[in-house]
């Protein structure tokens, strides 16, 4: 049994990478990307965060939040929004992936791996290094050539 323990800190800045199921590749999907969306702006009015910087990859994403003053549960967001995003695409049609015997006895659907990276933002220097590599991903990954041409992140809102 893993002993890893999550660094959590009231109003502290994370950098989160979140991986689909077997790393199948929709994400980025039209018919997709709304129910993301959806799921995300329902968490952040129910338990509010901001999000500075993110970039919606095909089969994964990466983004940074920052969390309120008096508040550092993203473990209990990132489960809400994965069952929201999950429930509402298989009702839309989407297809989860077969699951094994220990994803089914705990419930979970085949659309998200059951955890996510997280990384609690040390500095500004941090911050910006981070903030780079998430909208330099889709470049790293061979999607487009120039950072600009990636449509799903945040990296107009830096320019």
């Amino acid at each position: 049994m893993s002993n890893y323990r999550r660094v959590k800190i009231e109003g502290a800045w994370y950098f989160f990478t979140v991986v689909t199921y077997k790393r199948r590749a929709f994400l980025t999907d039209d018919s997709v990307r709304p129910i993301l969306k959806k799921a995300l702006r329902q968490v952040k009015t129910d338990r509010f965060f901001e999000t500075p910087a993110f970039c919606l990859m095909p089969n994964h994403l990466h983004c940074i939040w920052q969390m309120p003053p008096d508040d550092c549960d993203y473990s209990t967001r990132w489960s809400i929004i994965k069952r929201l995003f999950s429930k509402t695409y298989i009702a839309a049609g989407g297809r989860p992936l077969p699951q094994t015997d220990s994803r089914r006895k705990k419930r979970e659907l085949g659309v998200w791996q059951r955890r996510f990276w997280e990384h609690r933002i040390r500095d500004e220097a941090d911050y910006w290094n981070h903030v780079h590599y998430i909208h330099y991903n889709p470049v790293k990954h061979g999607l487009v050539e120039r950072i600009a041409d990636w449509p799903y992140s945040t990296y107009y809102r830096f320019c």
